[in-house]
């Protein structure tokens, strides 16, 4: 099994987080209320803090 080193980690999160964060923004607009509904757009925001947080090297 090939490991993945912590600024691949890293990026992958991060990437997730941002086209986690356009999908949200462009269901929001779609369909919903962003005037009520932007909460949802702090789920990438915590996902975006979590990646770049620094980790402990086991």
């Amino acid at each position: 099994m090939v490991r993945s080193t912590p600024r691949e980690r890293r990026l992958l999160g991060l990437w997730t987080a941002g086209w986690l964060a356009l999908l949200l923004l462009v269901g929001l607009i779609w369909i919903g209320d962003i005037r009520v509904q932007w909460p949802v757009l702090l789920v990438p925001l915590i996902w975006a803090l979590l990646a770049v947080r620094p980790r402990r090297e086991g």
